[in-house]
């Protein structure tokens, strides 16, 4: 029988590493607030119990029922602790701080685990401070603690020390993401480049037909090989590397050969999960067989790739009595064109008690790239790597750095084979599309500092005098370089409206005369800070989203910013909430009247793309004016101009069973009538989410 192993799935489950969290058991009669809608709620509750029990892959399930029956109540304390884990333990985890704290604010015993729950919760939103503070509360609270517990709350306050103290010195690298023509919402992950960097393999469990369902336990198919071609900067639509590394099962890839004609792949229905070869014959990759190195066996083998010399090989493996704990890394060493040593523990100074996965060499081979979710990592796997020195000792594993690693999974850290300043990673961090993504690092080089020209002394003029003629020295023209464009970056920091809290939000660079995508980026999760940098001067529209917020879209022609070499744009975004109000800024009339001008279509287009995101939103419309003129008039005005804007709504495809319109007239000011700027504040359109 096929043992159907998948990667990812161990990797996501290892990175957790999180406490057997409480079964609290939501009571029917204080959940029940209403006899309208108890009884489909209350289904949902038994069917989202059901999921909760099962545990692991199972909690998505039990995400989505919780999810419907915290429409009917959202204030159950047991219920939102349930959601708290169910994000935890989902691709949510950046939901989950927020039902957690509901919990606690409704009931601070709603389980013995809560405090550790929060803890956690807050180390993935990048609150590492307040994430120290709660778990250090848990560990001094007066309650039932298995040793395990108090070693998991020690870990977690561990990595978040390492996240302020890495965090506190950035890298300057440029993160993108390669794109929805690789990512998708399913994982994708292991990726491999070609010899030349020009084609890209790697591992997804995205579906290959519209109706695919042979999925595995953990509710997701198995994971096929693609590969995508750089087409002029831009990856192509990824397909399918071959039909015969292709089956119903499990196949990653994982190293090519310097021929470019030998993949290696983890097969995760031999064994354990064995390390096979495919050759390429005539244009196309042959069925996989079992490597000849003698490292796989009756455990697990994941990882695998050859030292540019040839003479080593790394590999990972959870065998066991030989291992530190977890999955470890081993070499095994050349003796002769027929012969390898045994396999040999790389030692503590790169394996841990926790995981390791995903080894690499470097170009020159003197480094070792893998992740661990040990030594300083900042929570999860983080990438490390270790150097080899003359003695041929690997030194202790070092932190690759933020923004390179958060409190996420950052895993498959690979050099381009072609640019000493480009690499590539995965992440599953907040802001991509789904699950693991592959994401690209590019260093970027230090600030140049150019400095001011010298002056150029005239040449002395030489005259040479005779009874007939004077000659002058001919000082020869030179020509002028070609000035090289500097390069352009927009840099910022996005925050929460409400709190000035640092997003991680997905940030798209759209090119205004195309239309179309130019780069995928975010911002950190740790200081919301974002660094993009653009192709060329022109004008672009900048697209902002983050997990419970509105979206943002900015217009920016960057042909007005001459002076310098970037400009800064910070942005707060409006998390998505009833009874919230947002004033629509930009928003203009003709003078006296309700007809809308030209220039406000861009801040309502922005406004219907915030409720096709949101189709489930209900909206108020609202007008509001200063305190010049009479009420009457006031009013009528206001009640007018909120109709103008939701006809506008209408007239562009939205619903006008989600718009409500209403005038406020100067009933409810924003600032003081007596000054003009005051007056000018005053005179508004607002909108305010009624239902979600």
């Amino acid at each position: 029988m096929k043992n159907l192993l998948l990667i990812s799935g161990m990797l996501l489950i290892h990175s957790c590493m999180l406490l057997a969290q409480e079964n609290v058991k939501i009571n029917k009669d204080e959940f029940k607030i209403d006899d309208t809608g108890f009884d489909s709620a209350w289904k949902h509750v038994k069917k989202g119990d059901s999921f909760y029990s099962d545990g692991g892959v199972w909690y998505t399930d039990a995400l989505s029922e919780y999810t419907q029956a915290y429409i009917y109540n959202n204030s159950n304390a047991e219920l939102n602790y349930k959601l708290g884990v169910s994000c935890l333990f989902s691709d949510r985890r950046e939901q989950a701080a927020d039902f957690f704290l509901k919990a606690y604010s409704i009931k601070s015993d709603v389980s013995g685990d809560i405090l550790m729950l929060i803890g956690r919760a807050l180390q993935y939103s990048g609150m590492y401070q307040a994430a120290m503070d709660t778990l250090k509360s848990y560990l001094v609270l007066n309650n039932k603690k298995t040793p395990e517990d108090v070693a998991l709350a020690n870990k977690y306050i561990d990595e978040c020390n390492a996240a302020l103290l890495i965090s506190a010195d950035t890298m300057m690298v440029e993160i993108e993401n390669l794109g929805s023509s690789v990512n998708s919402a399913a994982d994708e992950y292991a990726e491999v480049p070609s010899i030349n960097g020009k084609m890209l393999y790697y591992a997804s469990r995205k579906a290959l037909t519209p109706k695919a369902s042979n999925y595995h336990e953990d509710t997701k198919l198995d994971e096929n090989i693609f590969k995508t071609v750089d087409e002029g900067g831009q990856w192509s639509n990824s397909i399918l590397a071959g039909e015969k590394i292709t089956s119903k099962y499990c196949e990653t890839p994982l190293f090519l050969d310097e021929s470019g004609n030998l993949l290696y792949i983890y097969a995760g229905y031999e064994g354990g999960g064995d390390i096979e070869v495919s050759e390429l014959k005539k244009g196309e990759w042959d069925t996989p067989e079992p490597v000849k190195f003698g490292i796989n066996s009756k455990a697990t083998e994941t990882s695998f790739c050859i030292s540019p010399s040839g003479e080593e090989i790394a590999f990972v493996s959870d065998r066991g009595k030989d291992g530190l704990g977890g999955k470890d890394i081993y070499f095994i060493r050349k003796i002769n064109n027929k012969k390898w040593t045994k396999p040999v523990n790389a030692g503590s100074s790169i394996n841990t008690q926790y995981n390791e996965e995903s080894v690499r060499y470097s170009g020159s081979g003197d480094t070792l790239w893998f992740s661990s979710a040990g030594h300083n990592s900042m929570g999860g796997f983080d990438i490390f790597y270790s150097v080899k020195n003359n003695l041929d000792v690997w030194s202790p594993a070092v932190n690759a750095g933020y923004p390179i690693n958060t409190s996420w999974d950052e895993l498959f850290y690979v050099p381009s084979p072609v640019d000493d300043s480009l690499s590539y990673f995965v992440s599953n961090r907040r802001g991509g599309f789904g699950g693991l993504d592959i994401y690209s690092i590019r260093i970027l080089p230090p600030p140049v500092i150019v400095p001011e020209p010298l002056a150029v002394a005239t040449p002395d003029t030489i005259v040479i005098r005779d009874t007939v003629v004077v000659i002058k020295e001919q000082v020869p023209e030179v020509q002028p370089e070609t000035p090289k464009v500097p390069e352009f970056y927009i840099i910022g920091r996005i925050t929460d409206a409400e709190t000035g809290e640092p997003l991680l939000a997905r940030i798209e660079l759209i090119d205004l005369t195309t239309d179309a995508i130019v780069s995928v980026s975010a911002s950190s999760d740790a200081d919301g800070t974002y660094r993009i940098k653009l192709p060329e001067r022109k004008a672009y529209m900048i697209d902002l989203r983050a997990q419970g917020f509105l979206s943002d879209m900015r217009r920016i022609n960057v042909t007005d910013y001459t002076s310098k070499d970037y400009i800064t744009m910070n942005i707060a975004l409006n998390k998505v909430k009833v009874g919230k109000k947002i004033i629509l800024n930009n928003i203009f009339f003709e003078l006296g009247k309700a007809v809308l001008t030209a220039q406000s279509y861009d801040e309502l287009d922005r406004l219907i793309l915030i409720l096709k995101d949101n189709s489930e939103m209900k909206i108020e419309i609202s007008g509001h004016t200063d305190s010049s003129g009479s009420q009457a008039i006031n009013a009528r005005l206001s009640t007018e101009r909120a109709k103008a804007v939701v006809d506008y709504l209408t007239r562009n495809g939205i619903d006008a069973s989600r718009l409500t319109y209403k005038g406020y007239g100067s009933s409810q000011p924003v600032a003081d009538n007596s000054t003009k700027e005051g007056r000018a504040r005053n005179r508004r359109v607002e909108f305010k989410i009624l239902e979600l």
